[in-house]
């Protein structure tokens, strides 16, 4: 059985392509950029924590910050050098380093190194052991300086559950179908164990580091489970612009957290 990491090394591009695929892919980065927006400070230096082959971390090159990217594939941080690399030279300049590292270990980094520490996608979903998922954010908290930003995103716990009632019902009615809720640990790509989050699961865990909490975000919104529909939408791009204004302003509802695909938690050290 593979691992996450071997997935992610076998091909890099389909991460790059994941957050651009169609519209209603591209809604999870926009949402998140949003938020991202409302709570970045306005410079400083940004550790992108598992950020795969740097889609976040060219956007806040372009933004000015200054960015650290670590990953544990290796193939995904090649990509994000090759990406970067094709940026003007002032955007380059804002890259700090793109290095392999594990979320769990970022001991290459002194306490209080960061403005900003992003963990976006999902890279604490791919830890199915609690204590790896509580070992890394205390190291994301660690390396963010007192008052800083720590933005985390994971995959949404009852959005799976939707999806397996109307891709592979049948799995509803096995030991595992049923446990899922419950316990959140299931099997992604290739059946590599994955860890599915709740909202508050989410929340429990970033407060248990002394991160307190100041949103919550269902990072496809309303539009979660709903890709043909949105795609079909997107076709008219004035109903378009209308529909994602509905997004944002959903986006940080409760109930649209909970049942999103990702669901993203913000909040200072």
């Amino acid at each position: 059985m593979p691992t996450a990491t071997q997935l992610y090394n076998e091909d890099p591009t389909y991460e790059w392509d994941r957050l651009d695929r169609d519209a209603y892919h591209r809604i999870e980065f926009d949402i998140t950029m949003h938020h991202l927006r409302k709570h970045l400070p306005p410079s400083g230096a940004i550790l992108d924590a598992g950020g795969g082959p740097g889609r976040y971390t060219i956007a806040l090159c372009r933004a000015g910050y200054r960015v650290t990217l670590v990953d544990l594939a290796s193939g995904c941080v090649e990509m994000a050098r090759r990406r970067i690399a094709e940026e003007p030279p002032d955007i380059r300049h804002n890259l700090a380093a793109a290095e392999v590292g594990d979320i769990r270990d970022l001991s290459r980094f002194d306490a209080g190194s960061f403005d900003a520490t992003l963990c976006l996608g999902g890279p604490l979903t791919h830890l199915p052991a609690a204590d790896d998922r509580d070992r890394a954010v205390g190291e994301l908290a660690r390396v963010t300086r007192p008052g800083g930003l720590v933005a985390t995103s994971v995959v949404g716990r009852l959005a799976v559950l939707r999806t397996i009632m109307t891709r592979f019902s049948d799995e509803m009615t096995t030991p595992y179908g049923r446990a899922l809720l419950r316990t959140g640990d299931g099997l992604g790509p290739r059946d590599v164990p994955w860890h599915f989050f709740t909202a508050d699961e989410l929340r429990r865990l970033a407060e248990a580091h002394g991160i307190e909490t100041v949103a919550m975000v269902g990072c496809e919104s309303l539009s979660s489970g709903l890709p043909d529909a949105t795609n079909r939408l997107a076709e008219n791009p004035h109903k378009w612009d209308a529909w994602m204004d509905t997004l944002m302003a959903a986006s940080d509802d409760p109930a649209v957290v909970d049942m999103s695909e990702h669901i993203l938690h913000m909040g200072f050290t």
